[in-house]
């Protein structure tokens, strides 16, 4: 059975030279020489205008070639990054599987049915809406209850915790654009070994079911940031071992010749800025005198659900493109799975380590170039590095790096982070450029931009509590969550009889703290939170309410 993939305004599609889509409903993969055809939707609510595909990569313009896919400022020709995507590499049953996305992708529309089998049909496309939009101006803001199951972000006007037709509102609530795709790696004709950074893998695949959201707001502050999250889930039979997930960035600021990287271990960050104060002769695509920085961060990563911590950045590292005449353990590991696994755990591609050369002797790092451009304290790309391969921690030191094209990736994993059939893995990350008064302060300027959007993705992810009733209950009360039992999310409510310090938290069944659900001030009143279990795997949890000498504790079980 075969279907055309639907498409509506603020969408590009072209077929990319691949052949027709197709529809596979109750085979446990799809298979054949049929691909999906490509589809792209443009983001542009802010000071950017970028691309994104529904095959995982974002920041490419693939309408007629390969250029390009993001735009700052918007409508000035000039271009500060080309593409990235986010690959997963792991273990299955000692064998090595992954699904990577950088020039290519190798995700497609659909989604894992309850049996494993993967299901696609023309709803399962990519949805954009504005601010402004409603159901007679856009399709895909009539059409987005088909979608909002598979995990599409919507403003719950009334409360009521479900998506009701003509009251709540598409999209990340105040957001100027939110675009979503539910896609994952069950259709095997994409994988390709030209997808770019590794690629090719087709078994064992990983059942990745991906629900993927980007957006962005107008407000001068966050003008210049565009948001991007993947809640992973494994909706396949067996665990993931030693995954590694990694966001891959081929930066290309404005002239791609001319360029150098670093990163920011604090603020989980990794840029790119110009070698010196003149971007190419300043015509488009290139930003001349004083040129930018664009940067990458992980404002939230992966949890390691076996110590509960989230695992954060856990490299940065590159490749270069092979026509510099890298070392060839750094060069791009295109069709090469393992060399690029081995890159997404902050190797080089024969498993060398990267040397930093500012310390004496010379030590390991899975960081490369960490110091502060600005001031010229650490390691940067102007102290030079060291050209060895074949597992040597000794080689040649260049005292200066030359600038270049350079690429990166920027990973969050560990050799024991296991991802569970029904496991949520959610990973957030923004993309956002800053101009200062040199190249150099660029970098200090985005470092702030960075810190601002961090705090402000964490105020607009706050728990909420939601006061939904003044009267003076006769007691204290902690109420049974509902629905119970759960998937993902279940709500808590809550009555108190004095004004007084809340606090209620969640445990595990060992007794260890998962979350605290509220921790402040309330007056009497009876109040409401929402609990959200996504990043935690099935199984009984207790929640528990203290204030002054009042304590309840109560029981609820989550599903996947």
């Amino acid at each position: 059975m075969k279907k055309v993939i639907l498409v509506f305004v603020l969408v590009l599609v072209t077929s990319f030279g691949f052949a027709k889509p197709r529809i596979i409903i109750g085979s446990p993969y799809a298979m054949g020489p049929d691909v999906v055809v490509i589809q792209r939707v443009i983001m542009n609510a802010n000071n950017i205008l970028s691309y994104f595909q529904n095959t995982g990569i974002f920041y490419q313009n693939t309408t007629s070639g390969n250029y390009p896919g993001y735009e700052w400022p918007k409508g000035s020709g000039r271009m500060a990054c080309f593409t990235a995507g986010l690959s997963i590499g792991c273990g299955i049953n000692g064998q090595y599987a992954q699904v990577m996305a950088s020039y290519k992708g190798e995700y497609a529309p659909g989604h894992f049915k309850a049996d494993h089998s993967w299901e696609t049909n023309a709803d399962f496309k990519m949805y954009s809406v504005k601010a402004g939009d409603n159901e007679y101006t856009n399709p895909d803001y009539a059409n987005w209850y088909k979608i909002v199951p598979y995990g599409a972000p919507y403003k719950d006007i009334n409360n009521n915790h479900q998506f009701d037709i003509g009251v709540d509102v598409p999209g990340v609530p105040n957001s100027g654009q939110t675009v979503f795709e539910c896609m994952g790696d069950g259709d095997v004709s994409m994988r390709s070994i030209g997808e770019g950074f590794g690629g090719g893998v087709t078994s064992p695949l990983l059942g990745a079911e991906v629900h993927f959201t980007a957006w962005s707001y107008t407000s001068p502050v966050l003008a210049d940031i565009q948001f991007m999250s993947w809640e992973v889930i494994n909706k396949g039979a067996v665990r993931w071992d030693s995954t590694f997930m990694g966001v891959v960035v081929d930066p290309d600021l404005g002239d791609a010749m001319d360029d150098y990287i670093g990163c920011d271990t604090v603020l989980k960050l990794g840029y790119c800025y110009n070698a010196d104060n003149m971007d190419g002769n300043g015509s488009p695509p290139s930003y001349g005198a004083n040129p930018p920085t664009f940067g990458m961060n992980y404002f939230r990563s992966p949890v390691n659900k076996s110590t509960g911590v989230p695992l954060g950045l856990t490299s940065f590292v590159f490749f270069t493109d092979v026509g510099n005449s890298p070392p060839p353990c750094e060069s791009d590991p295109s069709g090469e799975p393992i060399p690029a696994y081995n890159m997404l755990q902050g190797m080089k591609k024969d498993r060398t380590p990267f040397m930093d050369i500012t310390q004496t002797p010379p030590k390991r790092t899975k960081f490369v170039y960490y110091g502060n451009p600005e001031t010229q304290t650490g390691w940067t790309e102007a102290k030079g590095s060291m050209q060895n391969c074949g597992g040597l921690t000794t080689g040649s030191i260049i005292s200066t790096n030359p600038s270049g094209d350079r690429r990166f990736v920027f990973n969050s994993g560990a050799l024991d982070f296991i991802v569970n059939p029904g496991d949520t893995q959610k990973i957030v990350v923004g993309g956002f450029v800053a101009r200062g008064t040199s190249n150099l302060n660029s970098v200090t300027l985005l470092k702030t931009l960075s810190y601002t959007a961090q705090r402000a993705y964490d105020s607009i992810t706050a728990v909420s509590v939601i006061n939904i009733g003044t009267e003076v209950p006769a007691k204290y009360n902690l109420l049974q969550n509902y629905p119970n039992p759960f998937n993902n999310t279940s709500n808590l409510k809550f009555e108190i009889v004095n004004t007084g310090n809340i606090k209620i938290t969640v445990y595990d069944v060992q007794g260890r703290e998962v979350q605290t659900l509220v921790n402040e001030r309330l007056v009497a009143g009876t109040y409401e939170v929402k609990f959200d279990g996504s990043m935690l795997t099935s199984g009984v949890y207790f929640y528990k309410m203290v204030t002054g000498n009042f304590t309840e504790t109560k029981k609820m079980l989550l599903i996947k």
